[in-house]
């Protein structure tokens, strides 16, 4: 009995393409707002502040630190997808579209490595947090005016850094939860499993006879004026 080549290469490109099929294919998930987590609030021009940093909420029960994606409430429990990197680069996303849709995803992305996902903060490290997710608001959407002067200088450094990484490569850094409902009005930028709990490297925190200043050891920058 021969061996029928041209059928063992049909049945193994049909097995190869049913693996990548169900690959791309992301199951929902429940996502459940837990609490405020490490954010804290961003003095504004008008209506007085607003709360931005990390929030804690739930994966399926599994505990998680996640940014919203616009100045909005995170309150509730909803169903969403897990769109990761491969998955925003062919189209994935709330904020995806127009050909440089994903490059609004890089840029949150290079900012959200810069984040201190520690599960207790100093005022300053949570500062520091609400700021970068003020600026990815910024990127994905509209901000409220800040009303303090060195929020606004730190505000402006992250943005010019953010948008020198347009093409940064965040799939190791973070997970984006889109909502499923009709007009898909919720998106998260959650911390990759298992919560890390040091200070990033990349961000060190130092204190210089009164200001604090932010530092960054692989851009070699500083931003002073943090409380």
């Amino acid at each position: 009995m021969g061996i029928n080549v041209k059928n063992i290469t049909l049945s193994i490109t049909s097995a190869a393409l049913l693996l990548l099929s169900t690959a791309v294919i992301a199951a929902p998930v429940d996502i459940s707002y837990q609490s405020a987590g490490t954010s804290t609030s961003l003095e504004t021009k008008k209506n007085g502040s607003v709360n931005a940093g990390l929030n804690a909420i739930t994966v399926d029960g599994t505990n998680s630190l996640a940014v919203n994606t616009s100045n909005s409430s995170m309150a509730g429990t909803w169903e969403a997808t897990v769109n990761n990197y491969a998955a925003v680069q062919a189209g994935a996303g709330k904020y995806n579209s127009g050909r440089k849709g994903h490059e609004k995803y890089a840029k949150a992305g290079y900012l959200f490595s810069l984040l201190d996902i520690s599960e207790s903060l100093s005022s300053t490290a949570a500062k520091y947090n609400a700021l970068v997710n003020y600026v990815i608001w910024d990127i994905m959407g509209d901000v409220p005016d800040l009303k303090n002067r060195r929020d606004k200088k730190l505000v402006k450094g992250l943005k010019k850094e953010a948008d020198a990484n347009k093409k940064f490569d965040w799939s190791t850094t973070m997970e984006v939860y889109t909502a499923n409902d009709r007009g898909t009005t919720r998106e998260f930028f959650a911390v990759l499993p298992p919560i890390a709990t040091p200070i990033p490297q990349r961000t060190v925190l130092v204190w210089l006879n009164g200001p604090w200043v932010v530092w960054h050891s692989d851009t070699k920058k500083g931003y002073h004026g943090l409380d």
